[in-house]
């Protein structure tokens, strides 16, 4: 007889109620950190399973794989040692959702703009849906809290500073450790711009505009580098040294300007950001959380 429970009873829909599921999730933890913290190879080497309560191990070692494969649903097993089942319905009423959001009912009215063959170049199927969708909602939401500027943290190859920079025209700026990331991403993005500079021509579109993203080249370590990069490039203008950043952190930052003389110039007084990043990996994502709660001028994440 299988057991499907665990249903979730926790919730985040307000910050409070967010406080506790992170805190129960903490507790729950705590006593199997020897796990979470040790070393993959150190498993072997250290016989970790021997830690395991035995009683779960002589268990699971006769359960087909099949049944174990339904743990992390939160299935259990009649049979199993009633400690064991409780330890997996419990870690799944602590999981988070694993149901795909519907980006309409969360953002209503959202509209993914298609990318064409141009902006699309390089990327696969998997980066391409998770392009488009996430430049729409960033779009969505600078619109909805007024952000001037865009920030993409671990940028990479430039393809979602792109997408927001000349489909969903917000001015951008690309943050990379990896030098080699930036010059890909100035190359693709000037090859970019010459295919929307002829679709203007060819609309007669005078009056539009648009900008390329802002590539700077930086080993994010701080809340306060990201901060200070970020605000001090917002408000500088091109006529006014670009390198003003470097005196602001202790990184050896270095930027490169490709913007196009038709772009709009950047704005000089209480600039708002939004920081994204698409799978921003290392500590970038918690960086970046810290940098919202500490920076006023970060408007959303």
């Amino acid at each position: 007889m299988a057991d499907g429970g665990g249903t979730r009873k926790y919730s985040c829909r307000t910050a409070s109620e967010t406080l506790v599921w992170i805190h129960a999730i903490t507790s729950f933890l705590e006593p199997y950190r020897f796990f979470l913290d040790a070393h993959v190879v150190n498993f072997f080497k250290d016989r970790l399973w021997e830690a395991v309560d035995k009683e779960w191990m002589d268990c699971l070692r006769g359960e087909p794989v099949e049944k174990l494969l339904q743990i992390p649903s939160g299935v259990v097993q009649g049979n199993w040692p009633a400690s064991l089942k409780e330890y997996v319905l419990k870690s799944r009423s602590l999981s988070l959702p694993r149901d795909q959001a519907d980006l309409q009912e969360a953002f209503p009215g959202l509209r993914a703009a298609p990318l064409n063959s141009v902006l699309a170049q390089g990327m696969n199927q998997k980066k391409k849906h998770e392009t488009e969708a996430l430049a729409a909602v960033i779009g969505s939401i600078a619109r909805r809290v007024g952000a001037d500027t865009i920030v993409d943290v671990g940028s990479g190859q430039g393809y979602l500073s792109q997408v927001l920079s000349f489909e969903y025209e917000l001015s951008v700026i690309a943050i990379d450790a990896s030098s080699h990331h930036g010059s890909i991403t100035d190359g693709r993005a000037k090859r970019i711009e010459k295919y929307y500079a002829s679709k203007i021509r060819k609309s007669r579109s005078e009056n539009k505009s648009f900008s390329k993203p802002r590539t700077v080249t930086c080993r994010v370590l701080s809340p306060t580098t990201l901060k200070d990069i970020s605000i001090s490039l917002v408000q500088v203008n091109d006529s006014e040294n670009p390198a003003i950043f470097r005196d602001k952190t202790d990184e050896q930052c270095s930027e490169r300007t490709s913007r196009s003389e038709s772009s709009p110039p950047l704005k000089t007084k209480s600039s708002s950001l939004v920081l994204a990043g698409l799978h921003a990996c290392g500590d970038l994502s918690v960086t970046m959380i810290r940098t919202f709660l500490e920076c006023n001028e970060v408007k959303a994440l």
